[in-house]
């Protein structure tokens, strides 16, 4: 027997505040995750943060959830029977080149094949962007438009806006950018899912558990200034760079609120379980 317009929406409704119950409660129970840190903690980010740990916490975490960090710069990595008790795994930035051989970051490398075997979900960060890419079949390399320092928008694709359709992703995603490597050519059945004008890959996924991300969402203003005035100061950049960069916040912000939906979502799995949830109510 069909249901009649009235019973169909109250279905629907119910259908819908028990979605949204499936989510609160798979958030309160909480889950285990690890961050790979890949870079040294700057003084500025020590006293004013207490280190990119609790700037990634800031961004990630939730109530009720366990994080660690393993200080990958320095070797320190999980070993496999301690990365098989944790949920998901967040790959920071770097100073370092994704693209070089030294002996942590082979090592990098070497356990993010494996953990990706093993089905966990990788979320990379800028370098993590870029080593992600390259443990899983891809290339990486300096950008030939030079650095990107500052505010960008980037721009989802089609991909991204299926992916993320519970959030209803807005045309022009707005982020800190603070690099001069980029991806050159993605790890087959990869797929794009932002693009700038400045970079081709701003974001990827490969397969359904990992995620790279080319900017730094987890970066404020001050963070970004630190370092710029840190590279100025070694001559690695120059004044005009650090000037586009300030006058970039004038023009723009960048959507923290948004980022910290869009990394939270795929870290935790959240995503797919809303649209699958959103199917079963069309099919109700």
């Amino acid at each position: 027997m069909g249901m009649g317009p009235i019973d169909a929406a109250t279905t629907a409704v119910g259908s819908a505040a028990a979605m949204e119950a499936a989510v609160a409660a798979a958030t309160a129970a909480g889950g285990s995750y690890a961050l790979l840190q890949c870079g040294e903690d700057s003084e500025y980010v020590r006293n004013a943060y207490g280190g990119y740990f609790e700037v990634f916490r800031a961004l990630l975490a939730e109530d009720g959830e366990r994080w660690r960090a393993f200080r990958a710069v320095r070797g320190e990595l999980p070993s496999d029977a301690e990365a098989a008790s944790f949920d998901g795994f967040v790959i920071s930035g770097s100073c370092s080149d994704a693209h070089g051989d030294e002996p942590w970051i082979l090592a990098l490398a070497e356990l993010i094949r494996r953990l990706h075997a093993a089905g966990k979900r990788i979320l990379g960060v800028c370098f993590g962007h870029q080593i992600l890419c390259r443990a899983l079949g891809g290339r990486t390399g300096r950008s030939s438009k030079g650095w990107d320092i500052g505010v960008n928008c980037i721009h989802p694709t089609a991909a991204a806006a299926r992916l993320f359709a519970p959030l209803k992703l807005p045309i022009h995603m707005p982020v800190i950018e603070f690099h001069q490597d980029e991806v050159w050519e993605l790890p087959p059945k990869a797929e794009v899912l932002a693009r700038s004008d400045k970079t081709g890959v701003e974001m990827f996924r490969f397969g359904d558990g990992v995620m790279g991300v080319q900017g730094h969402p987890e970066y404020s203003k001050d963070i970004l200034m630190s370092i710029a005035d840190r590279l100025l100061r070694r001559n690695l950049i120059l004044d005009c760079q650090v000037g586009v960069a300030k006058a970039s916040f004038d023009v723009r912000q960048p959507d923290k609120d948004l980022w910290k939906k869009v990394c939270r979502g795929f870290l935790k799995g959240r995503l797919q379980s809303q649209q699958k949830q959103q199917q079963q109510v069309v099919v109700l």
